[in-house]
């Protein structure tokens, strides 16, 4: 799994550092610097896609280096909704961002599964370790020790 995690991390860094990077934060620079009249009632637009580039695409690849897998999943998965709905907005000039994005937000769930995975697997041994630990009795009661019965317990024991 420790496997897995570093080059989902890798992939992750690449990914944010390349798509992230140039192509949204560049290209949402060089279209506000190239604006012309066709543009000029987008620029409000093409401003949200400049901020939306730098709030949810690169914080989740610092937050996977200190290991806040979810909180990374929770930043691109707000990321990929936006990217929707931006490209509503600017009517089509958006679709190139639509698959390297949602890939991003694909390697940070994954992430998000495969680096807690271990906590994910003792949350379900302690429900079913709780589950099992009281058993229904054939006399109506439960089998679990009140804890005066504990007590004489080691009482005993300790004799």
């Amino acid at each position: 799994m420790k496997i897995l995690v570093k080059i989902l991390k890798i992939l992750l860094v690449i990914a944010v550092g390349v798509i992230a990077i140039t192509f949204n934060v560049l290209g949402a620079v060089s279209t506000l610097c190239s604006e012309g009249p066709i543009l000029a009632d987008k620029t409000g637009d093409i401003i949200f896609w400049l901020v939306l580039s730098v709030i949810c695409f690169v914080p989740p690849a610092f937050l996977v280096m200190f290991k806040k897998y979810i909180l990374s999943a929770a930043f691109s998965f707000v990321g990929m909704i936006c990217v929707f709905v931006l490209n509503e907005r600017l009517e089509g000039m958006g679709s190139p961002l639509y698959l390297p994005l949602i890939f991003i937000t694909i390697l940070a769930i994954l992430l998000a599964i495969f680096g807690n995975w271990d906590k994910i697997h003792e949350g379900i041994d302690k429900r079913e370790a709780k589950k099992n630990a009281v058993a229904p009795s054939v006399l109506g009661g439960t089998t679990k020790a009140t804890a005066e019965q504990k007590k004489k317990g080691n009482n005993k024991n300790k004799k």
